[in-house]
Order: C-alpha cells, then sequence, then structure tokens
C-alpha cells in the first residue's frame, strides 16, 4: 500500500514541476500535492500504530532519490512518537501526524 502512495505521491510532485504549458497537461494544485502528502503522512503513521518495523518501511523505494529521502524524514519523524494503546488514541495521532504534514506542506516558502 505504501509503495503505491509513495509512487502517486512521486508522480503528483512530477507533473507540479514539469516544464510543459498548462495546456498541454493539467497540474495539480498545491492543495492537491499536499493532499496526497496528508495521505502518505498518515499511511506510515498508521504504520507505526500498527506496530510495524521501521526497517520494513524504510525499505520501499519510490525510484526518485529525492522523495525517498523525504519519506525517510517522514518515517523517522513518525517512529520518534510513541505508540497509543486505545483505538481512539491511535486514530486522533494518525490524524495529527497526518494534519501536521499538510499544514506543513501547504506553508508558502519563504525567501
Amino acid at each position: 500500500m505504501l509503495k503505491g502512495l509513495w509512487i502517486t505521491l512521486a508522480a503528483t510532485c512530477a507533473l507540479s514541476f514539469v516544464g510543459a504549458s498548462q495546456a498541454q497537461i493539467s497540474l495539480p494544485s498545491n492543495a492537491t500535492v499536499c493532499d496526497a502528502f496528508r495521505i502518505l503522512a498518515g499511511s506510515i503513521m498508521q504504520s507505526r500504530q500498527n506496530g510495524e518495523s521501521k526497517a520494513s518501511l524504510l525499505a520501499i523505494k519510490s525510484g526518485n532519490p529525492d522523495h525517498d529521502k523525504l519519506g525517510a524524514m517522514l518515517i523517522n519523524e513518525a517512529y520518534n512518537q510513541p505508540i497509543v494503546e486505545s483505538a481512539d488514541g491511535q486514530g486522533a495521532a494518525i490524524m495529527a501526524f497526518a494534519d501536521k504534514w499538510r499544514a506543513t506542506c501547504l506553508k508558502p516558502v519563504s525567501s
């Protein structure tokens, strides 16, 4: 599942940086890219809360070294968080992590 999300995020990001004119291709909005990023972050935290090994997630590669570095950063951040015991607590942890990274993605880059 995560490999598919990785590839979707990679493709979405790649399309957003393509040098083609918008008449040639419909580019995703920043919000679309950030929504994909939110889904990826939430999936990583869900894996963390389910007790999956960090090594198994780090072994998933997108084929793009930059995306793999970004994925590793998200994985490391998720695995710095504790596993929550209750199902409600896990859901809240997953949503908070996903929302945090979507908000980070949407922040304008300072010059």
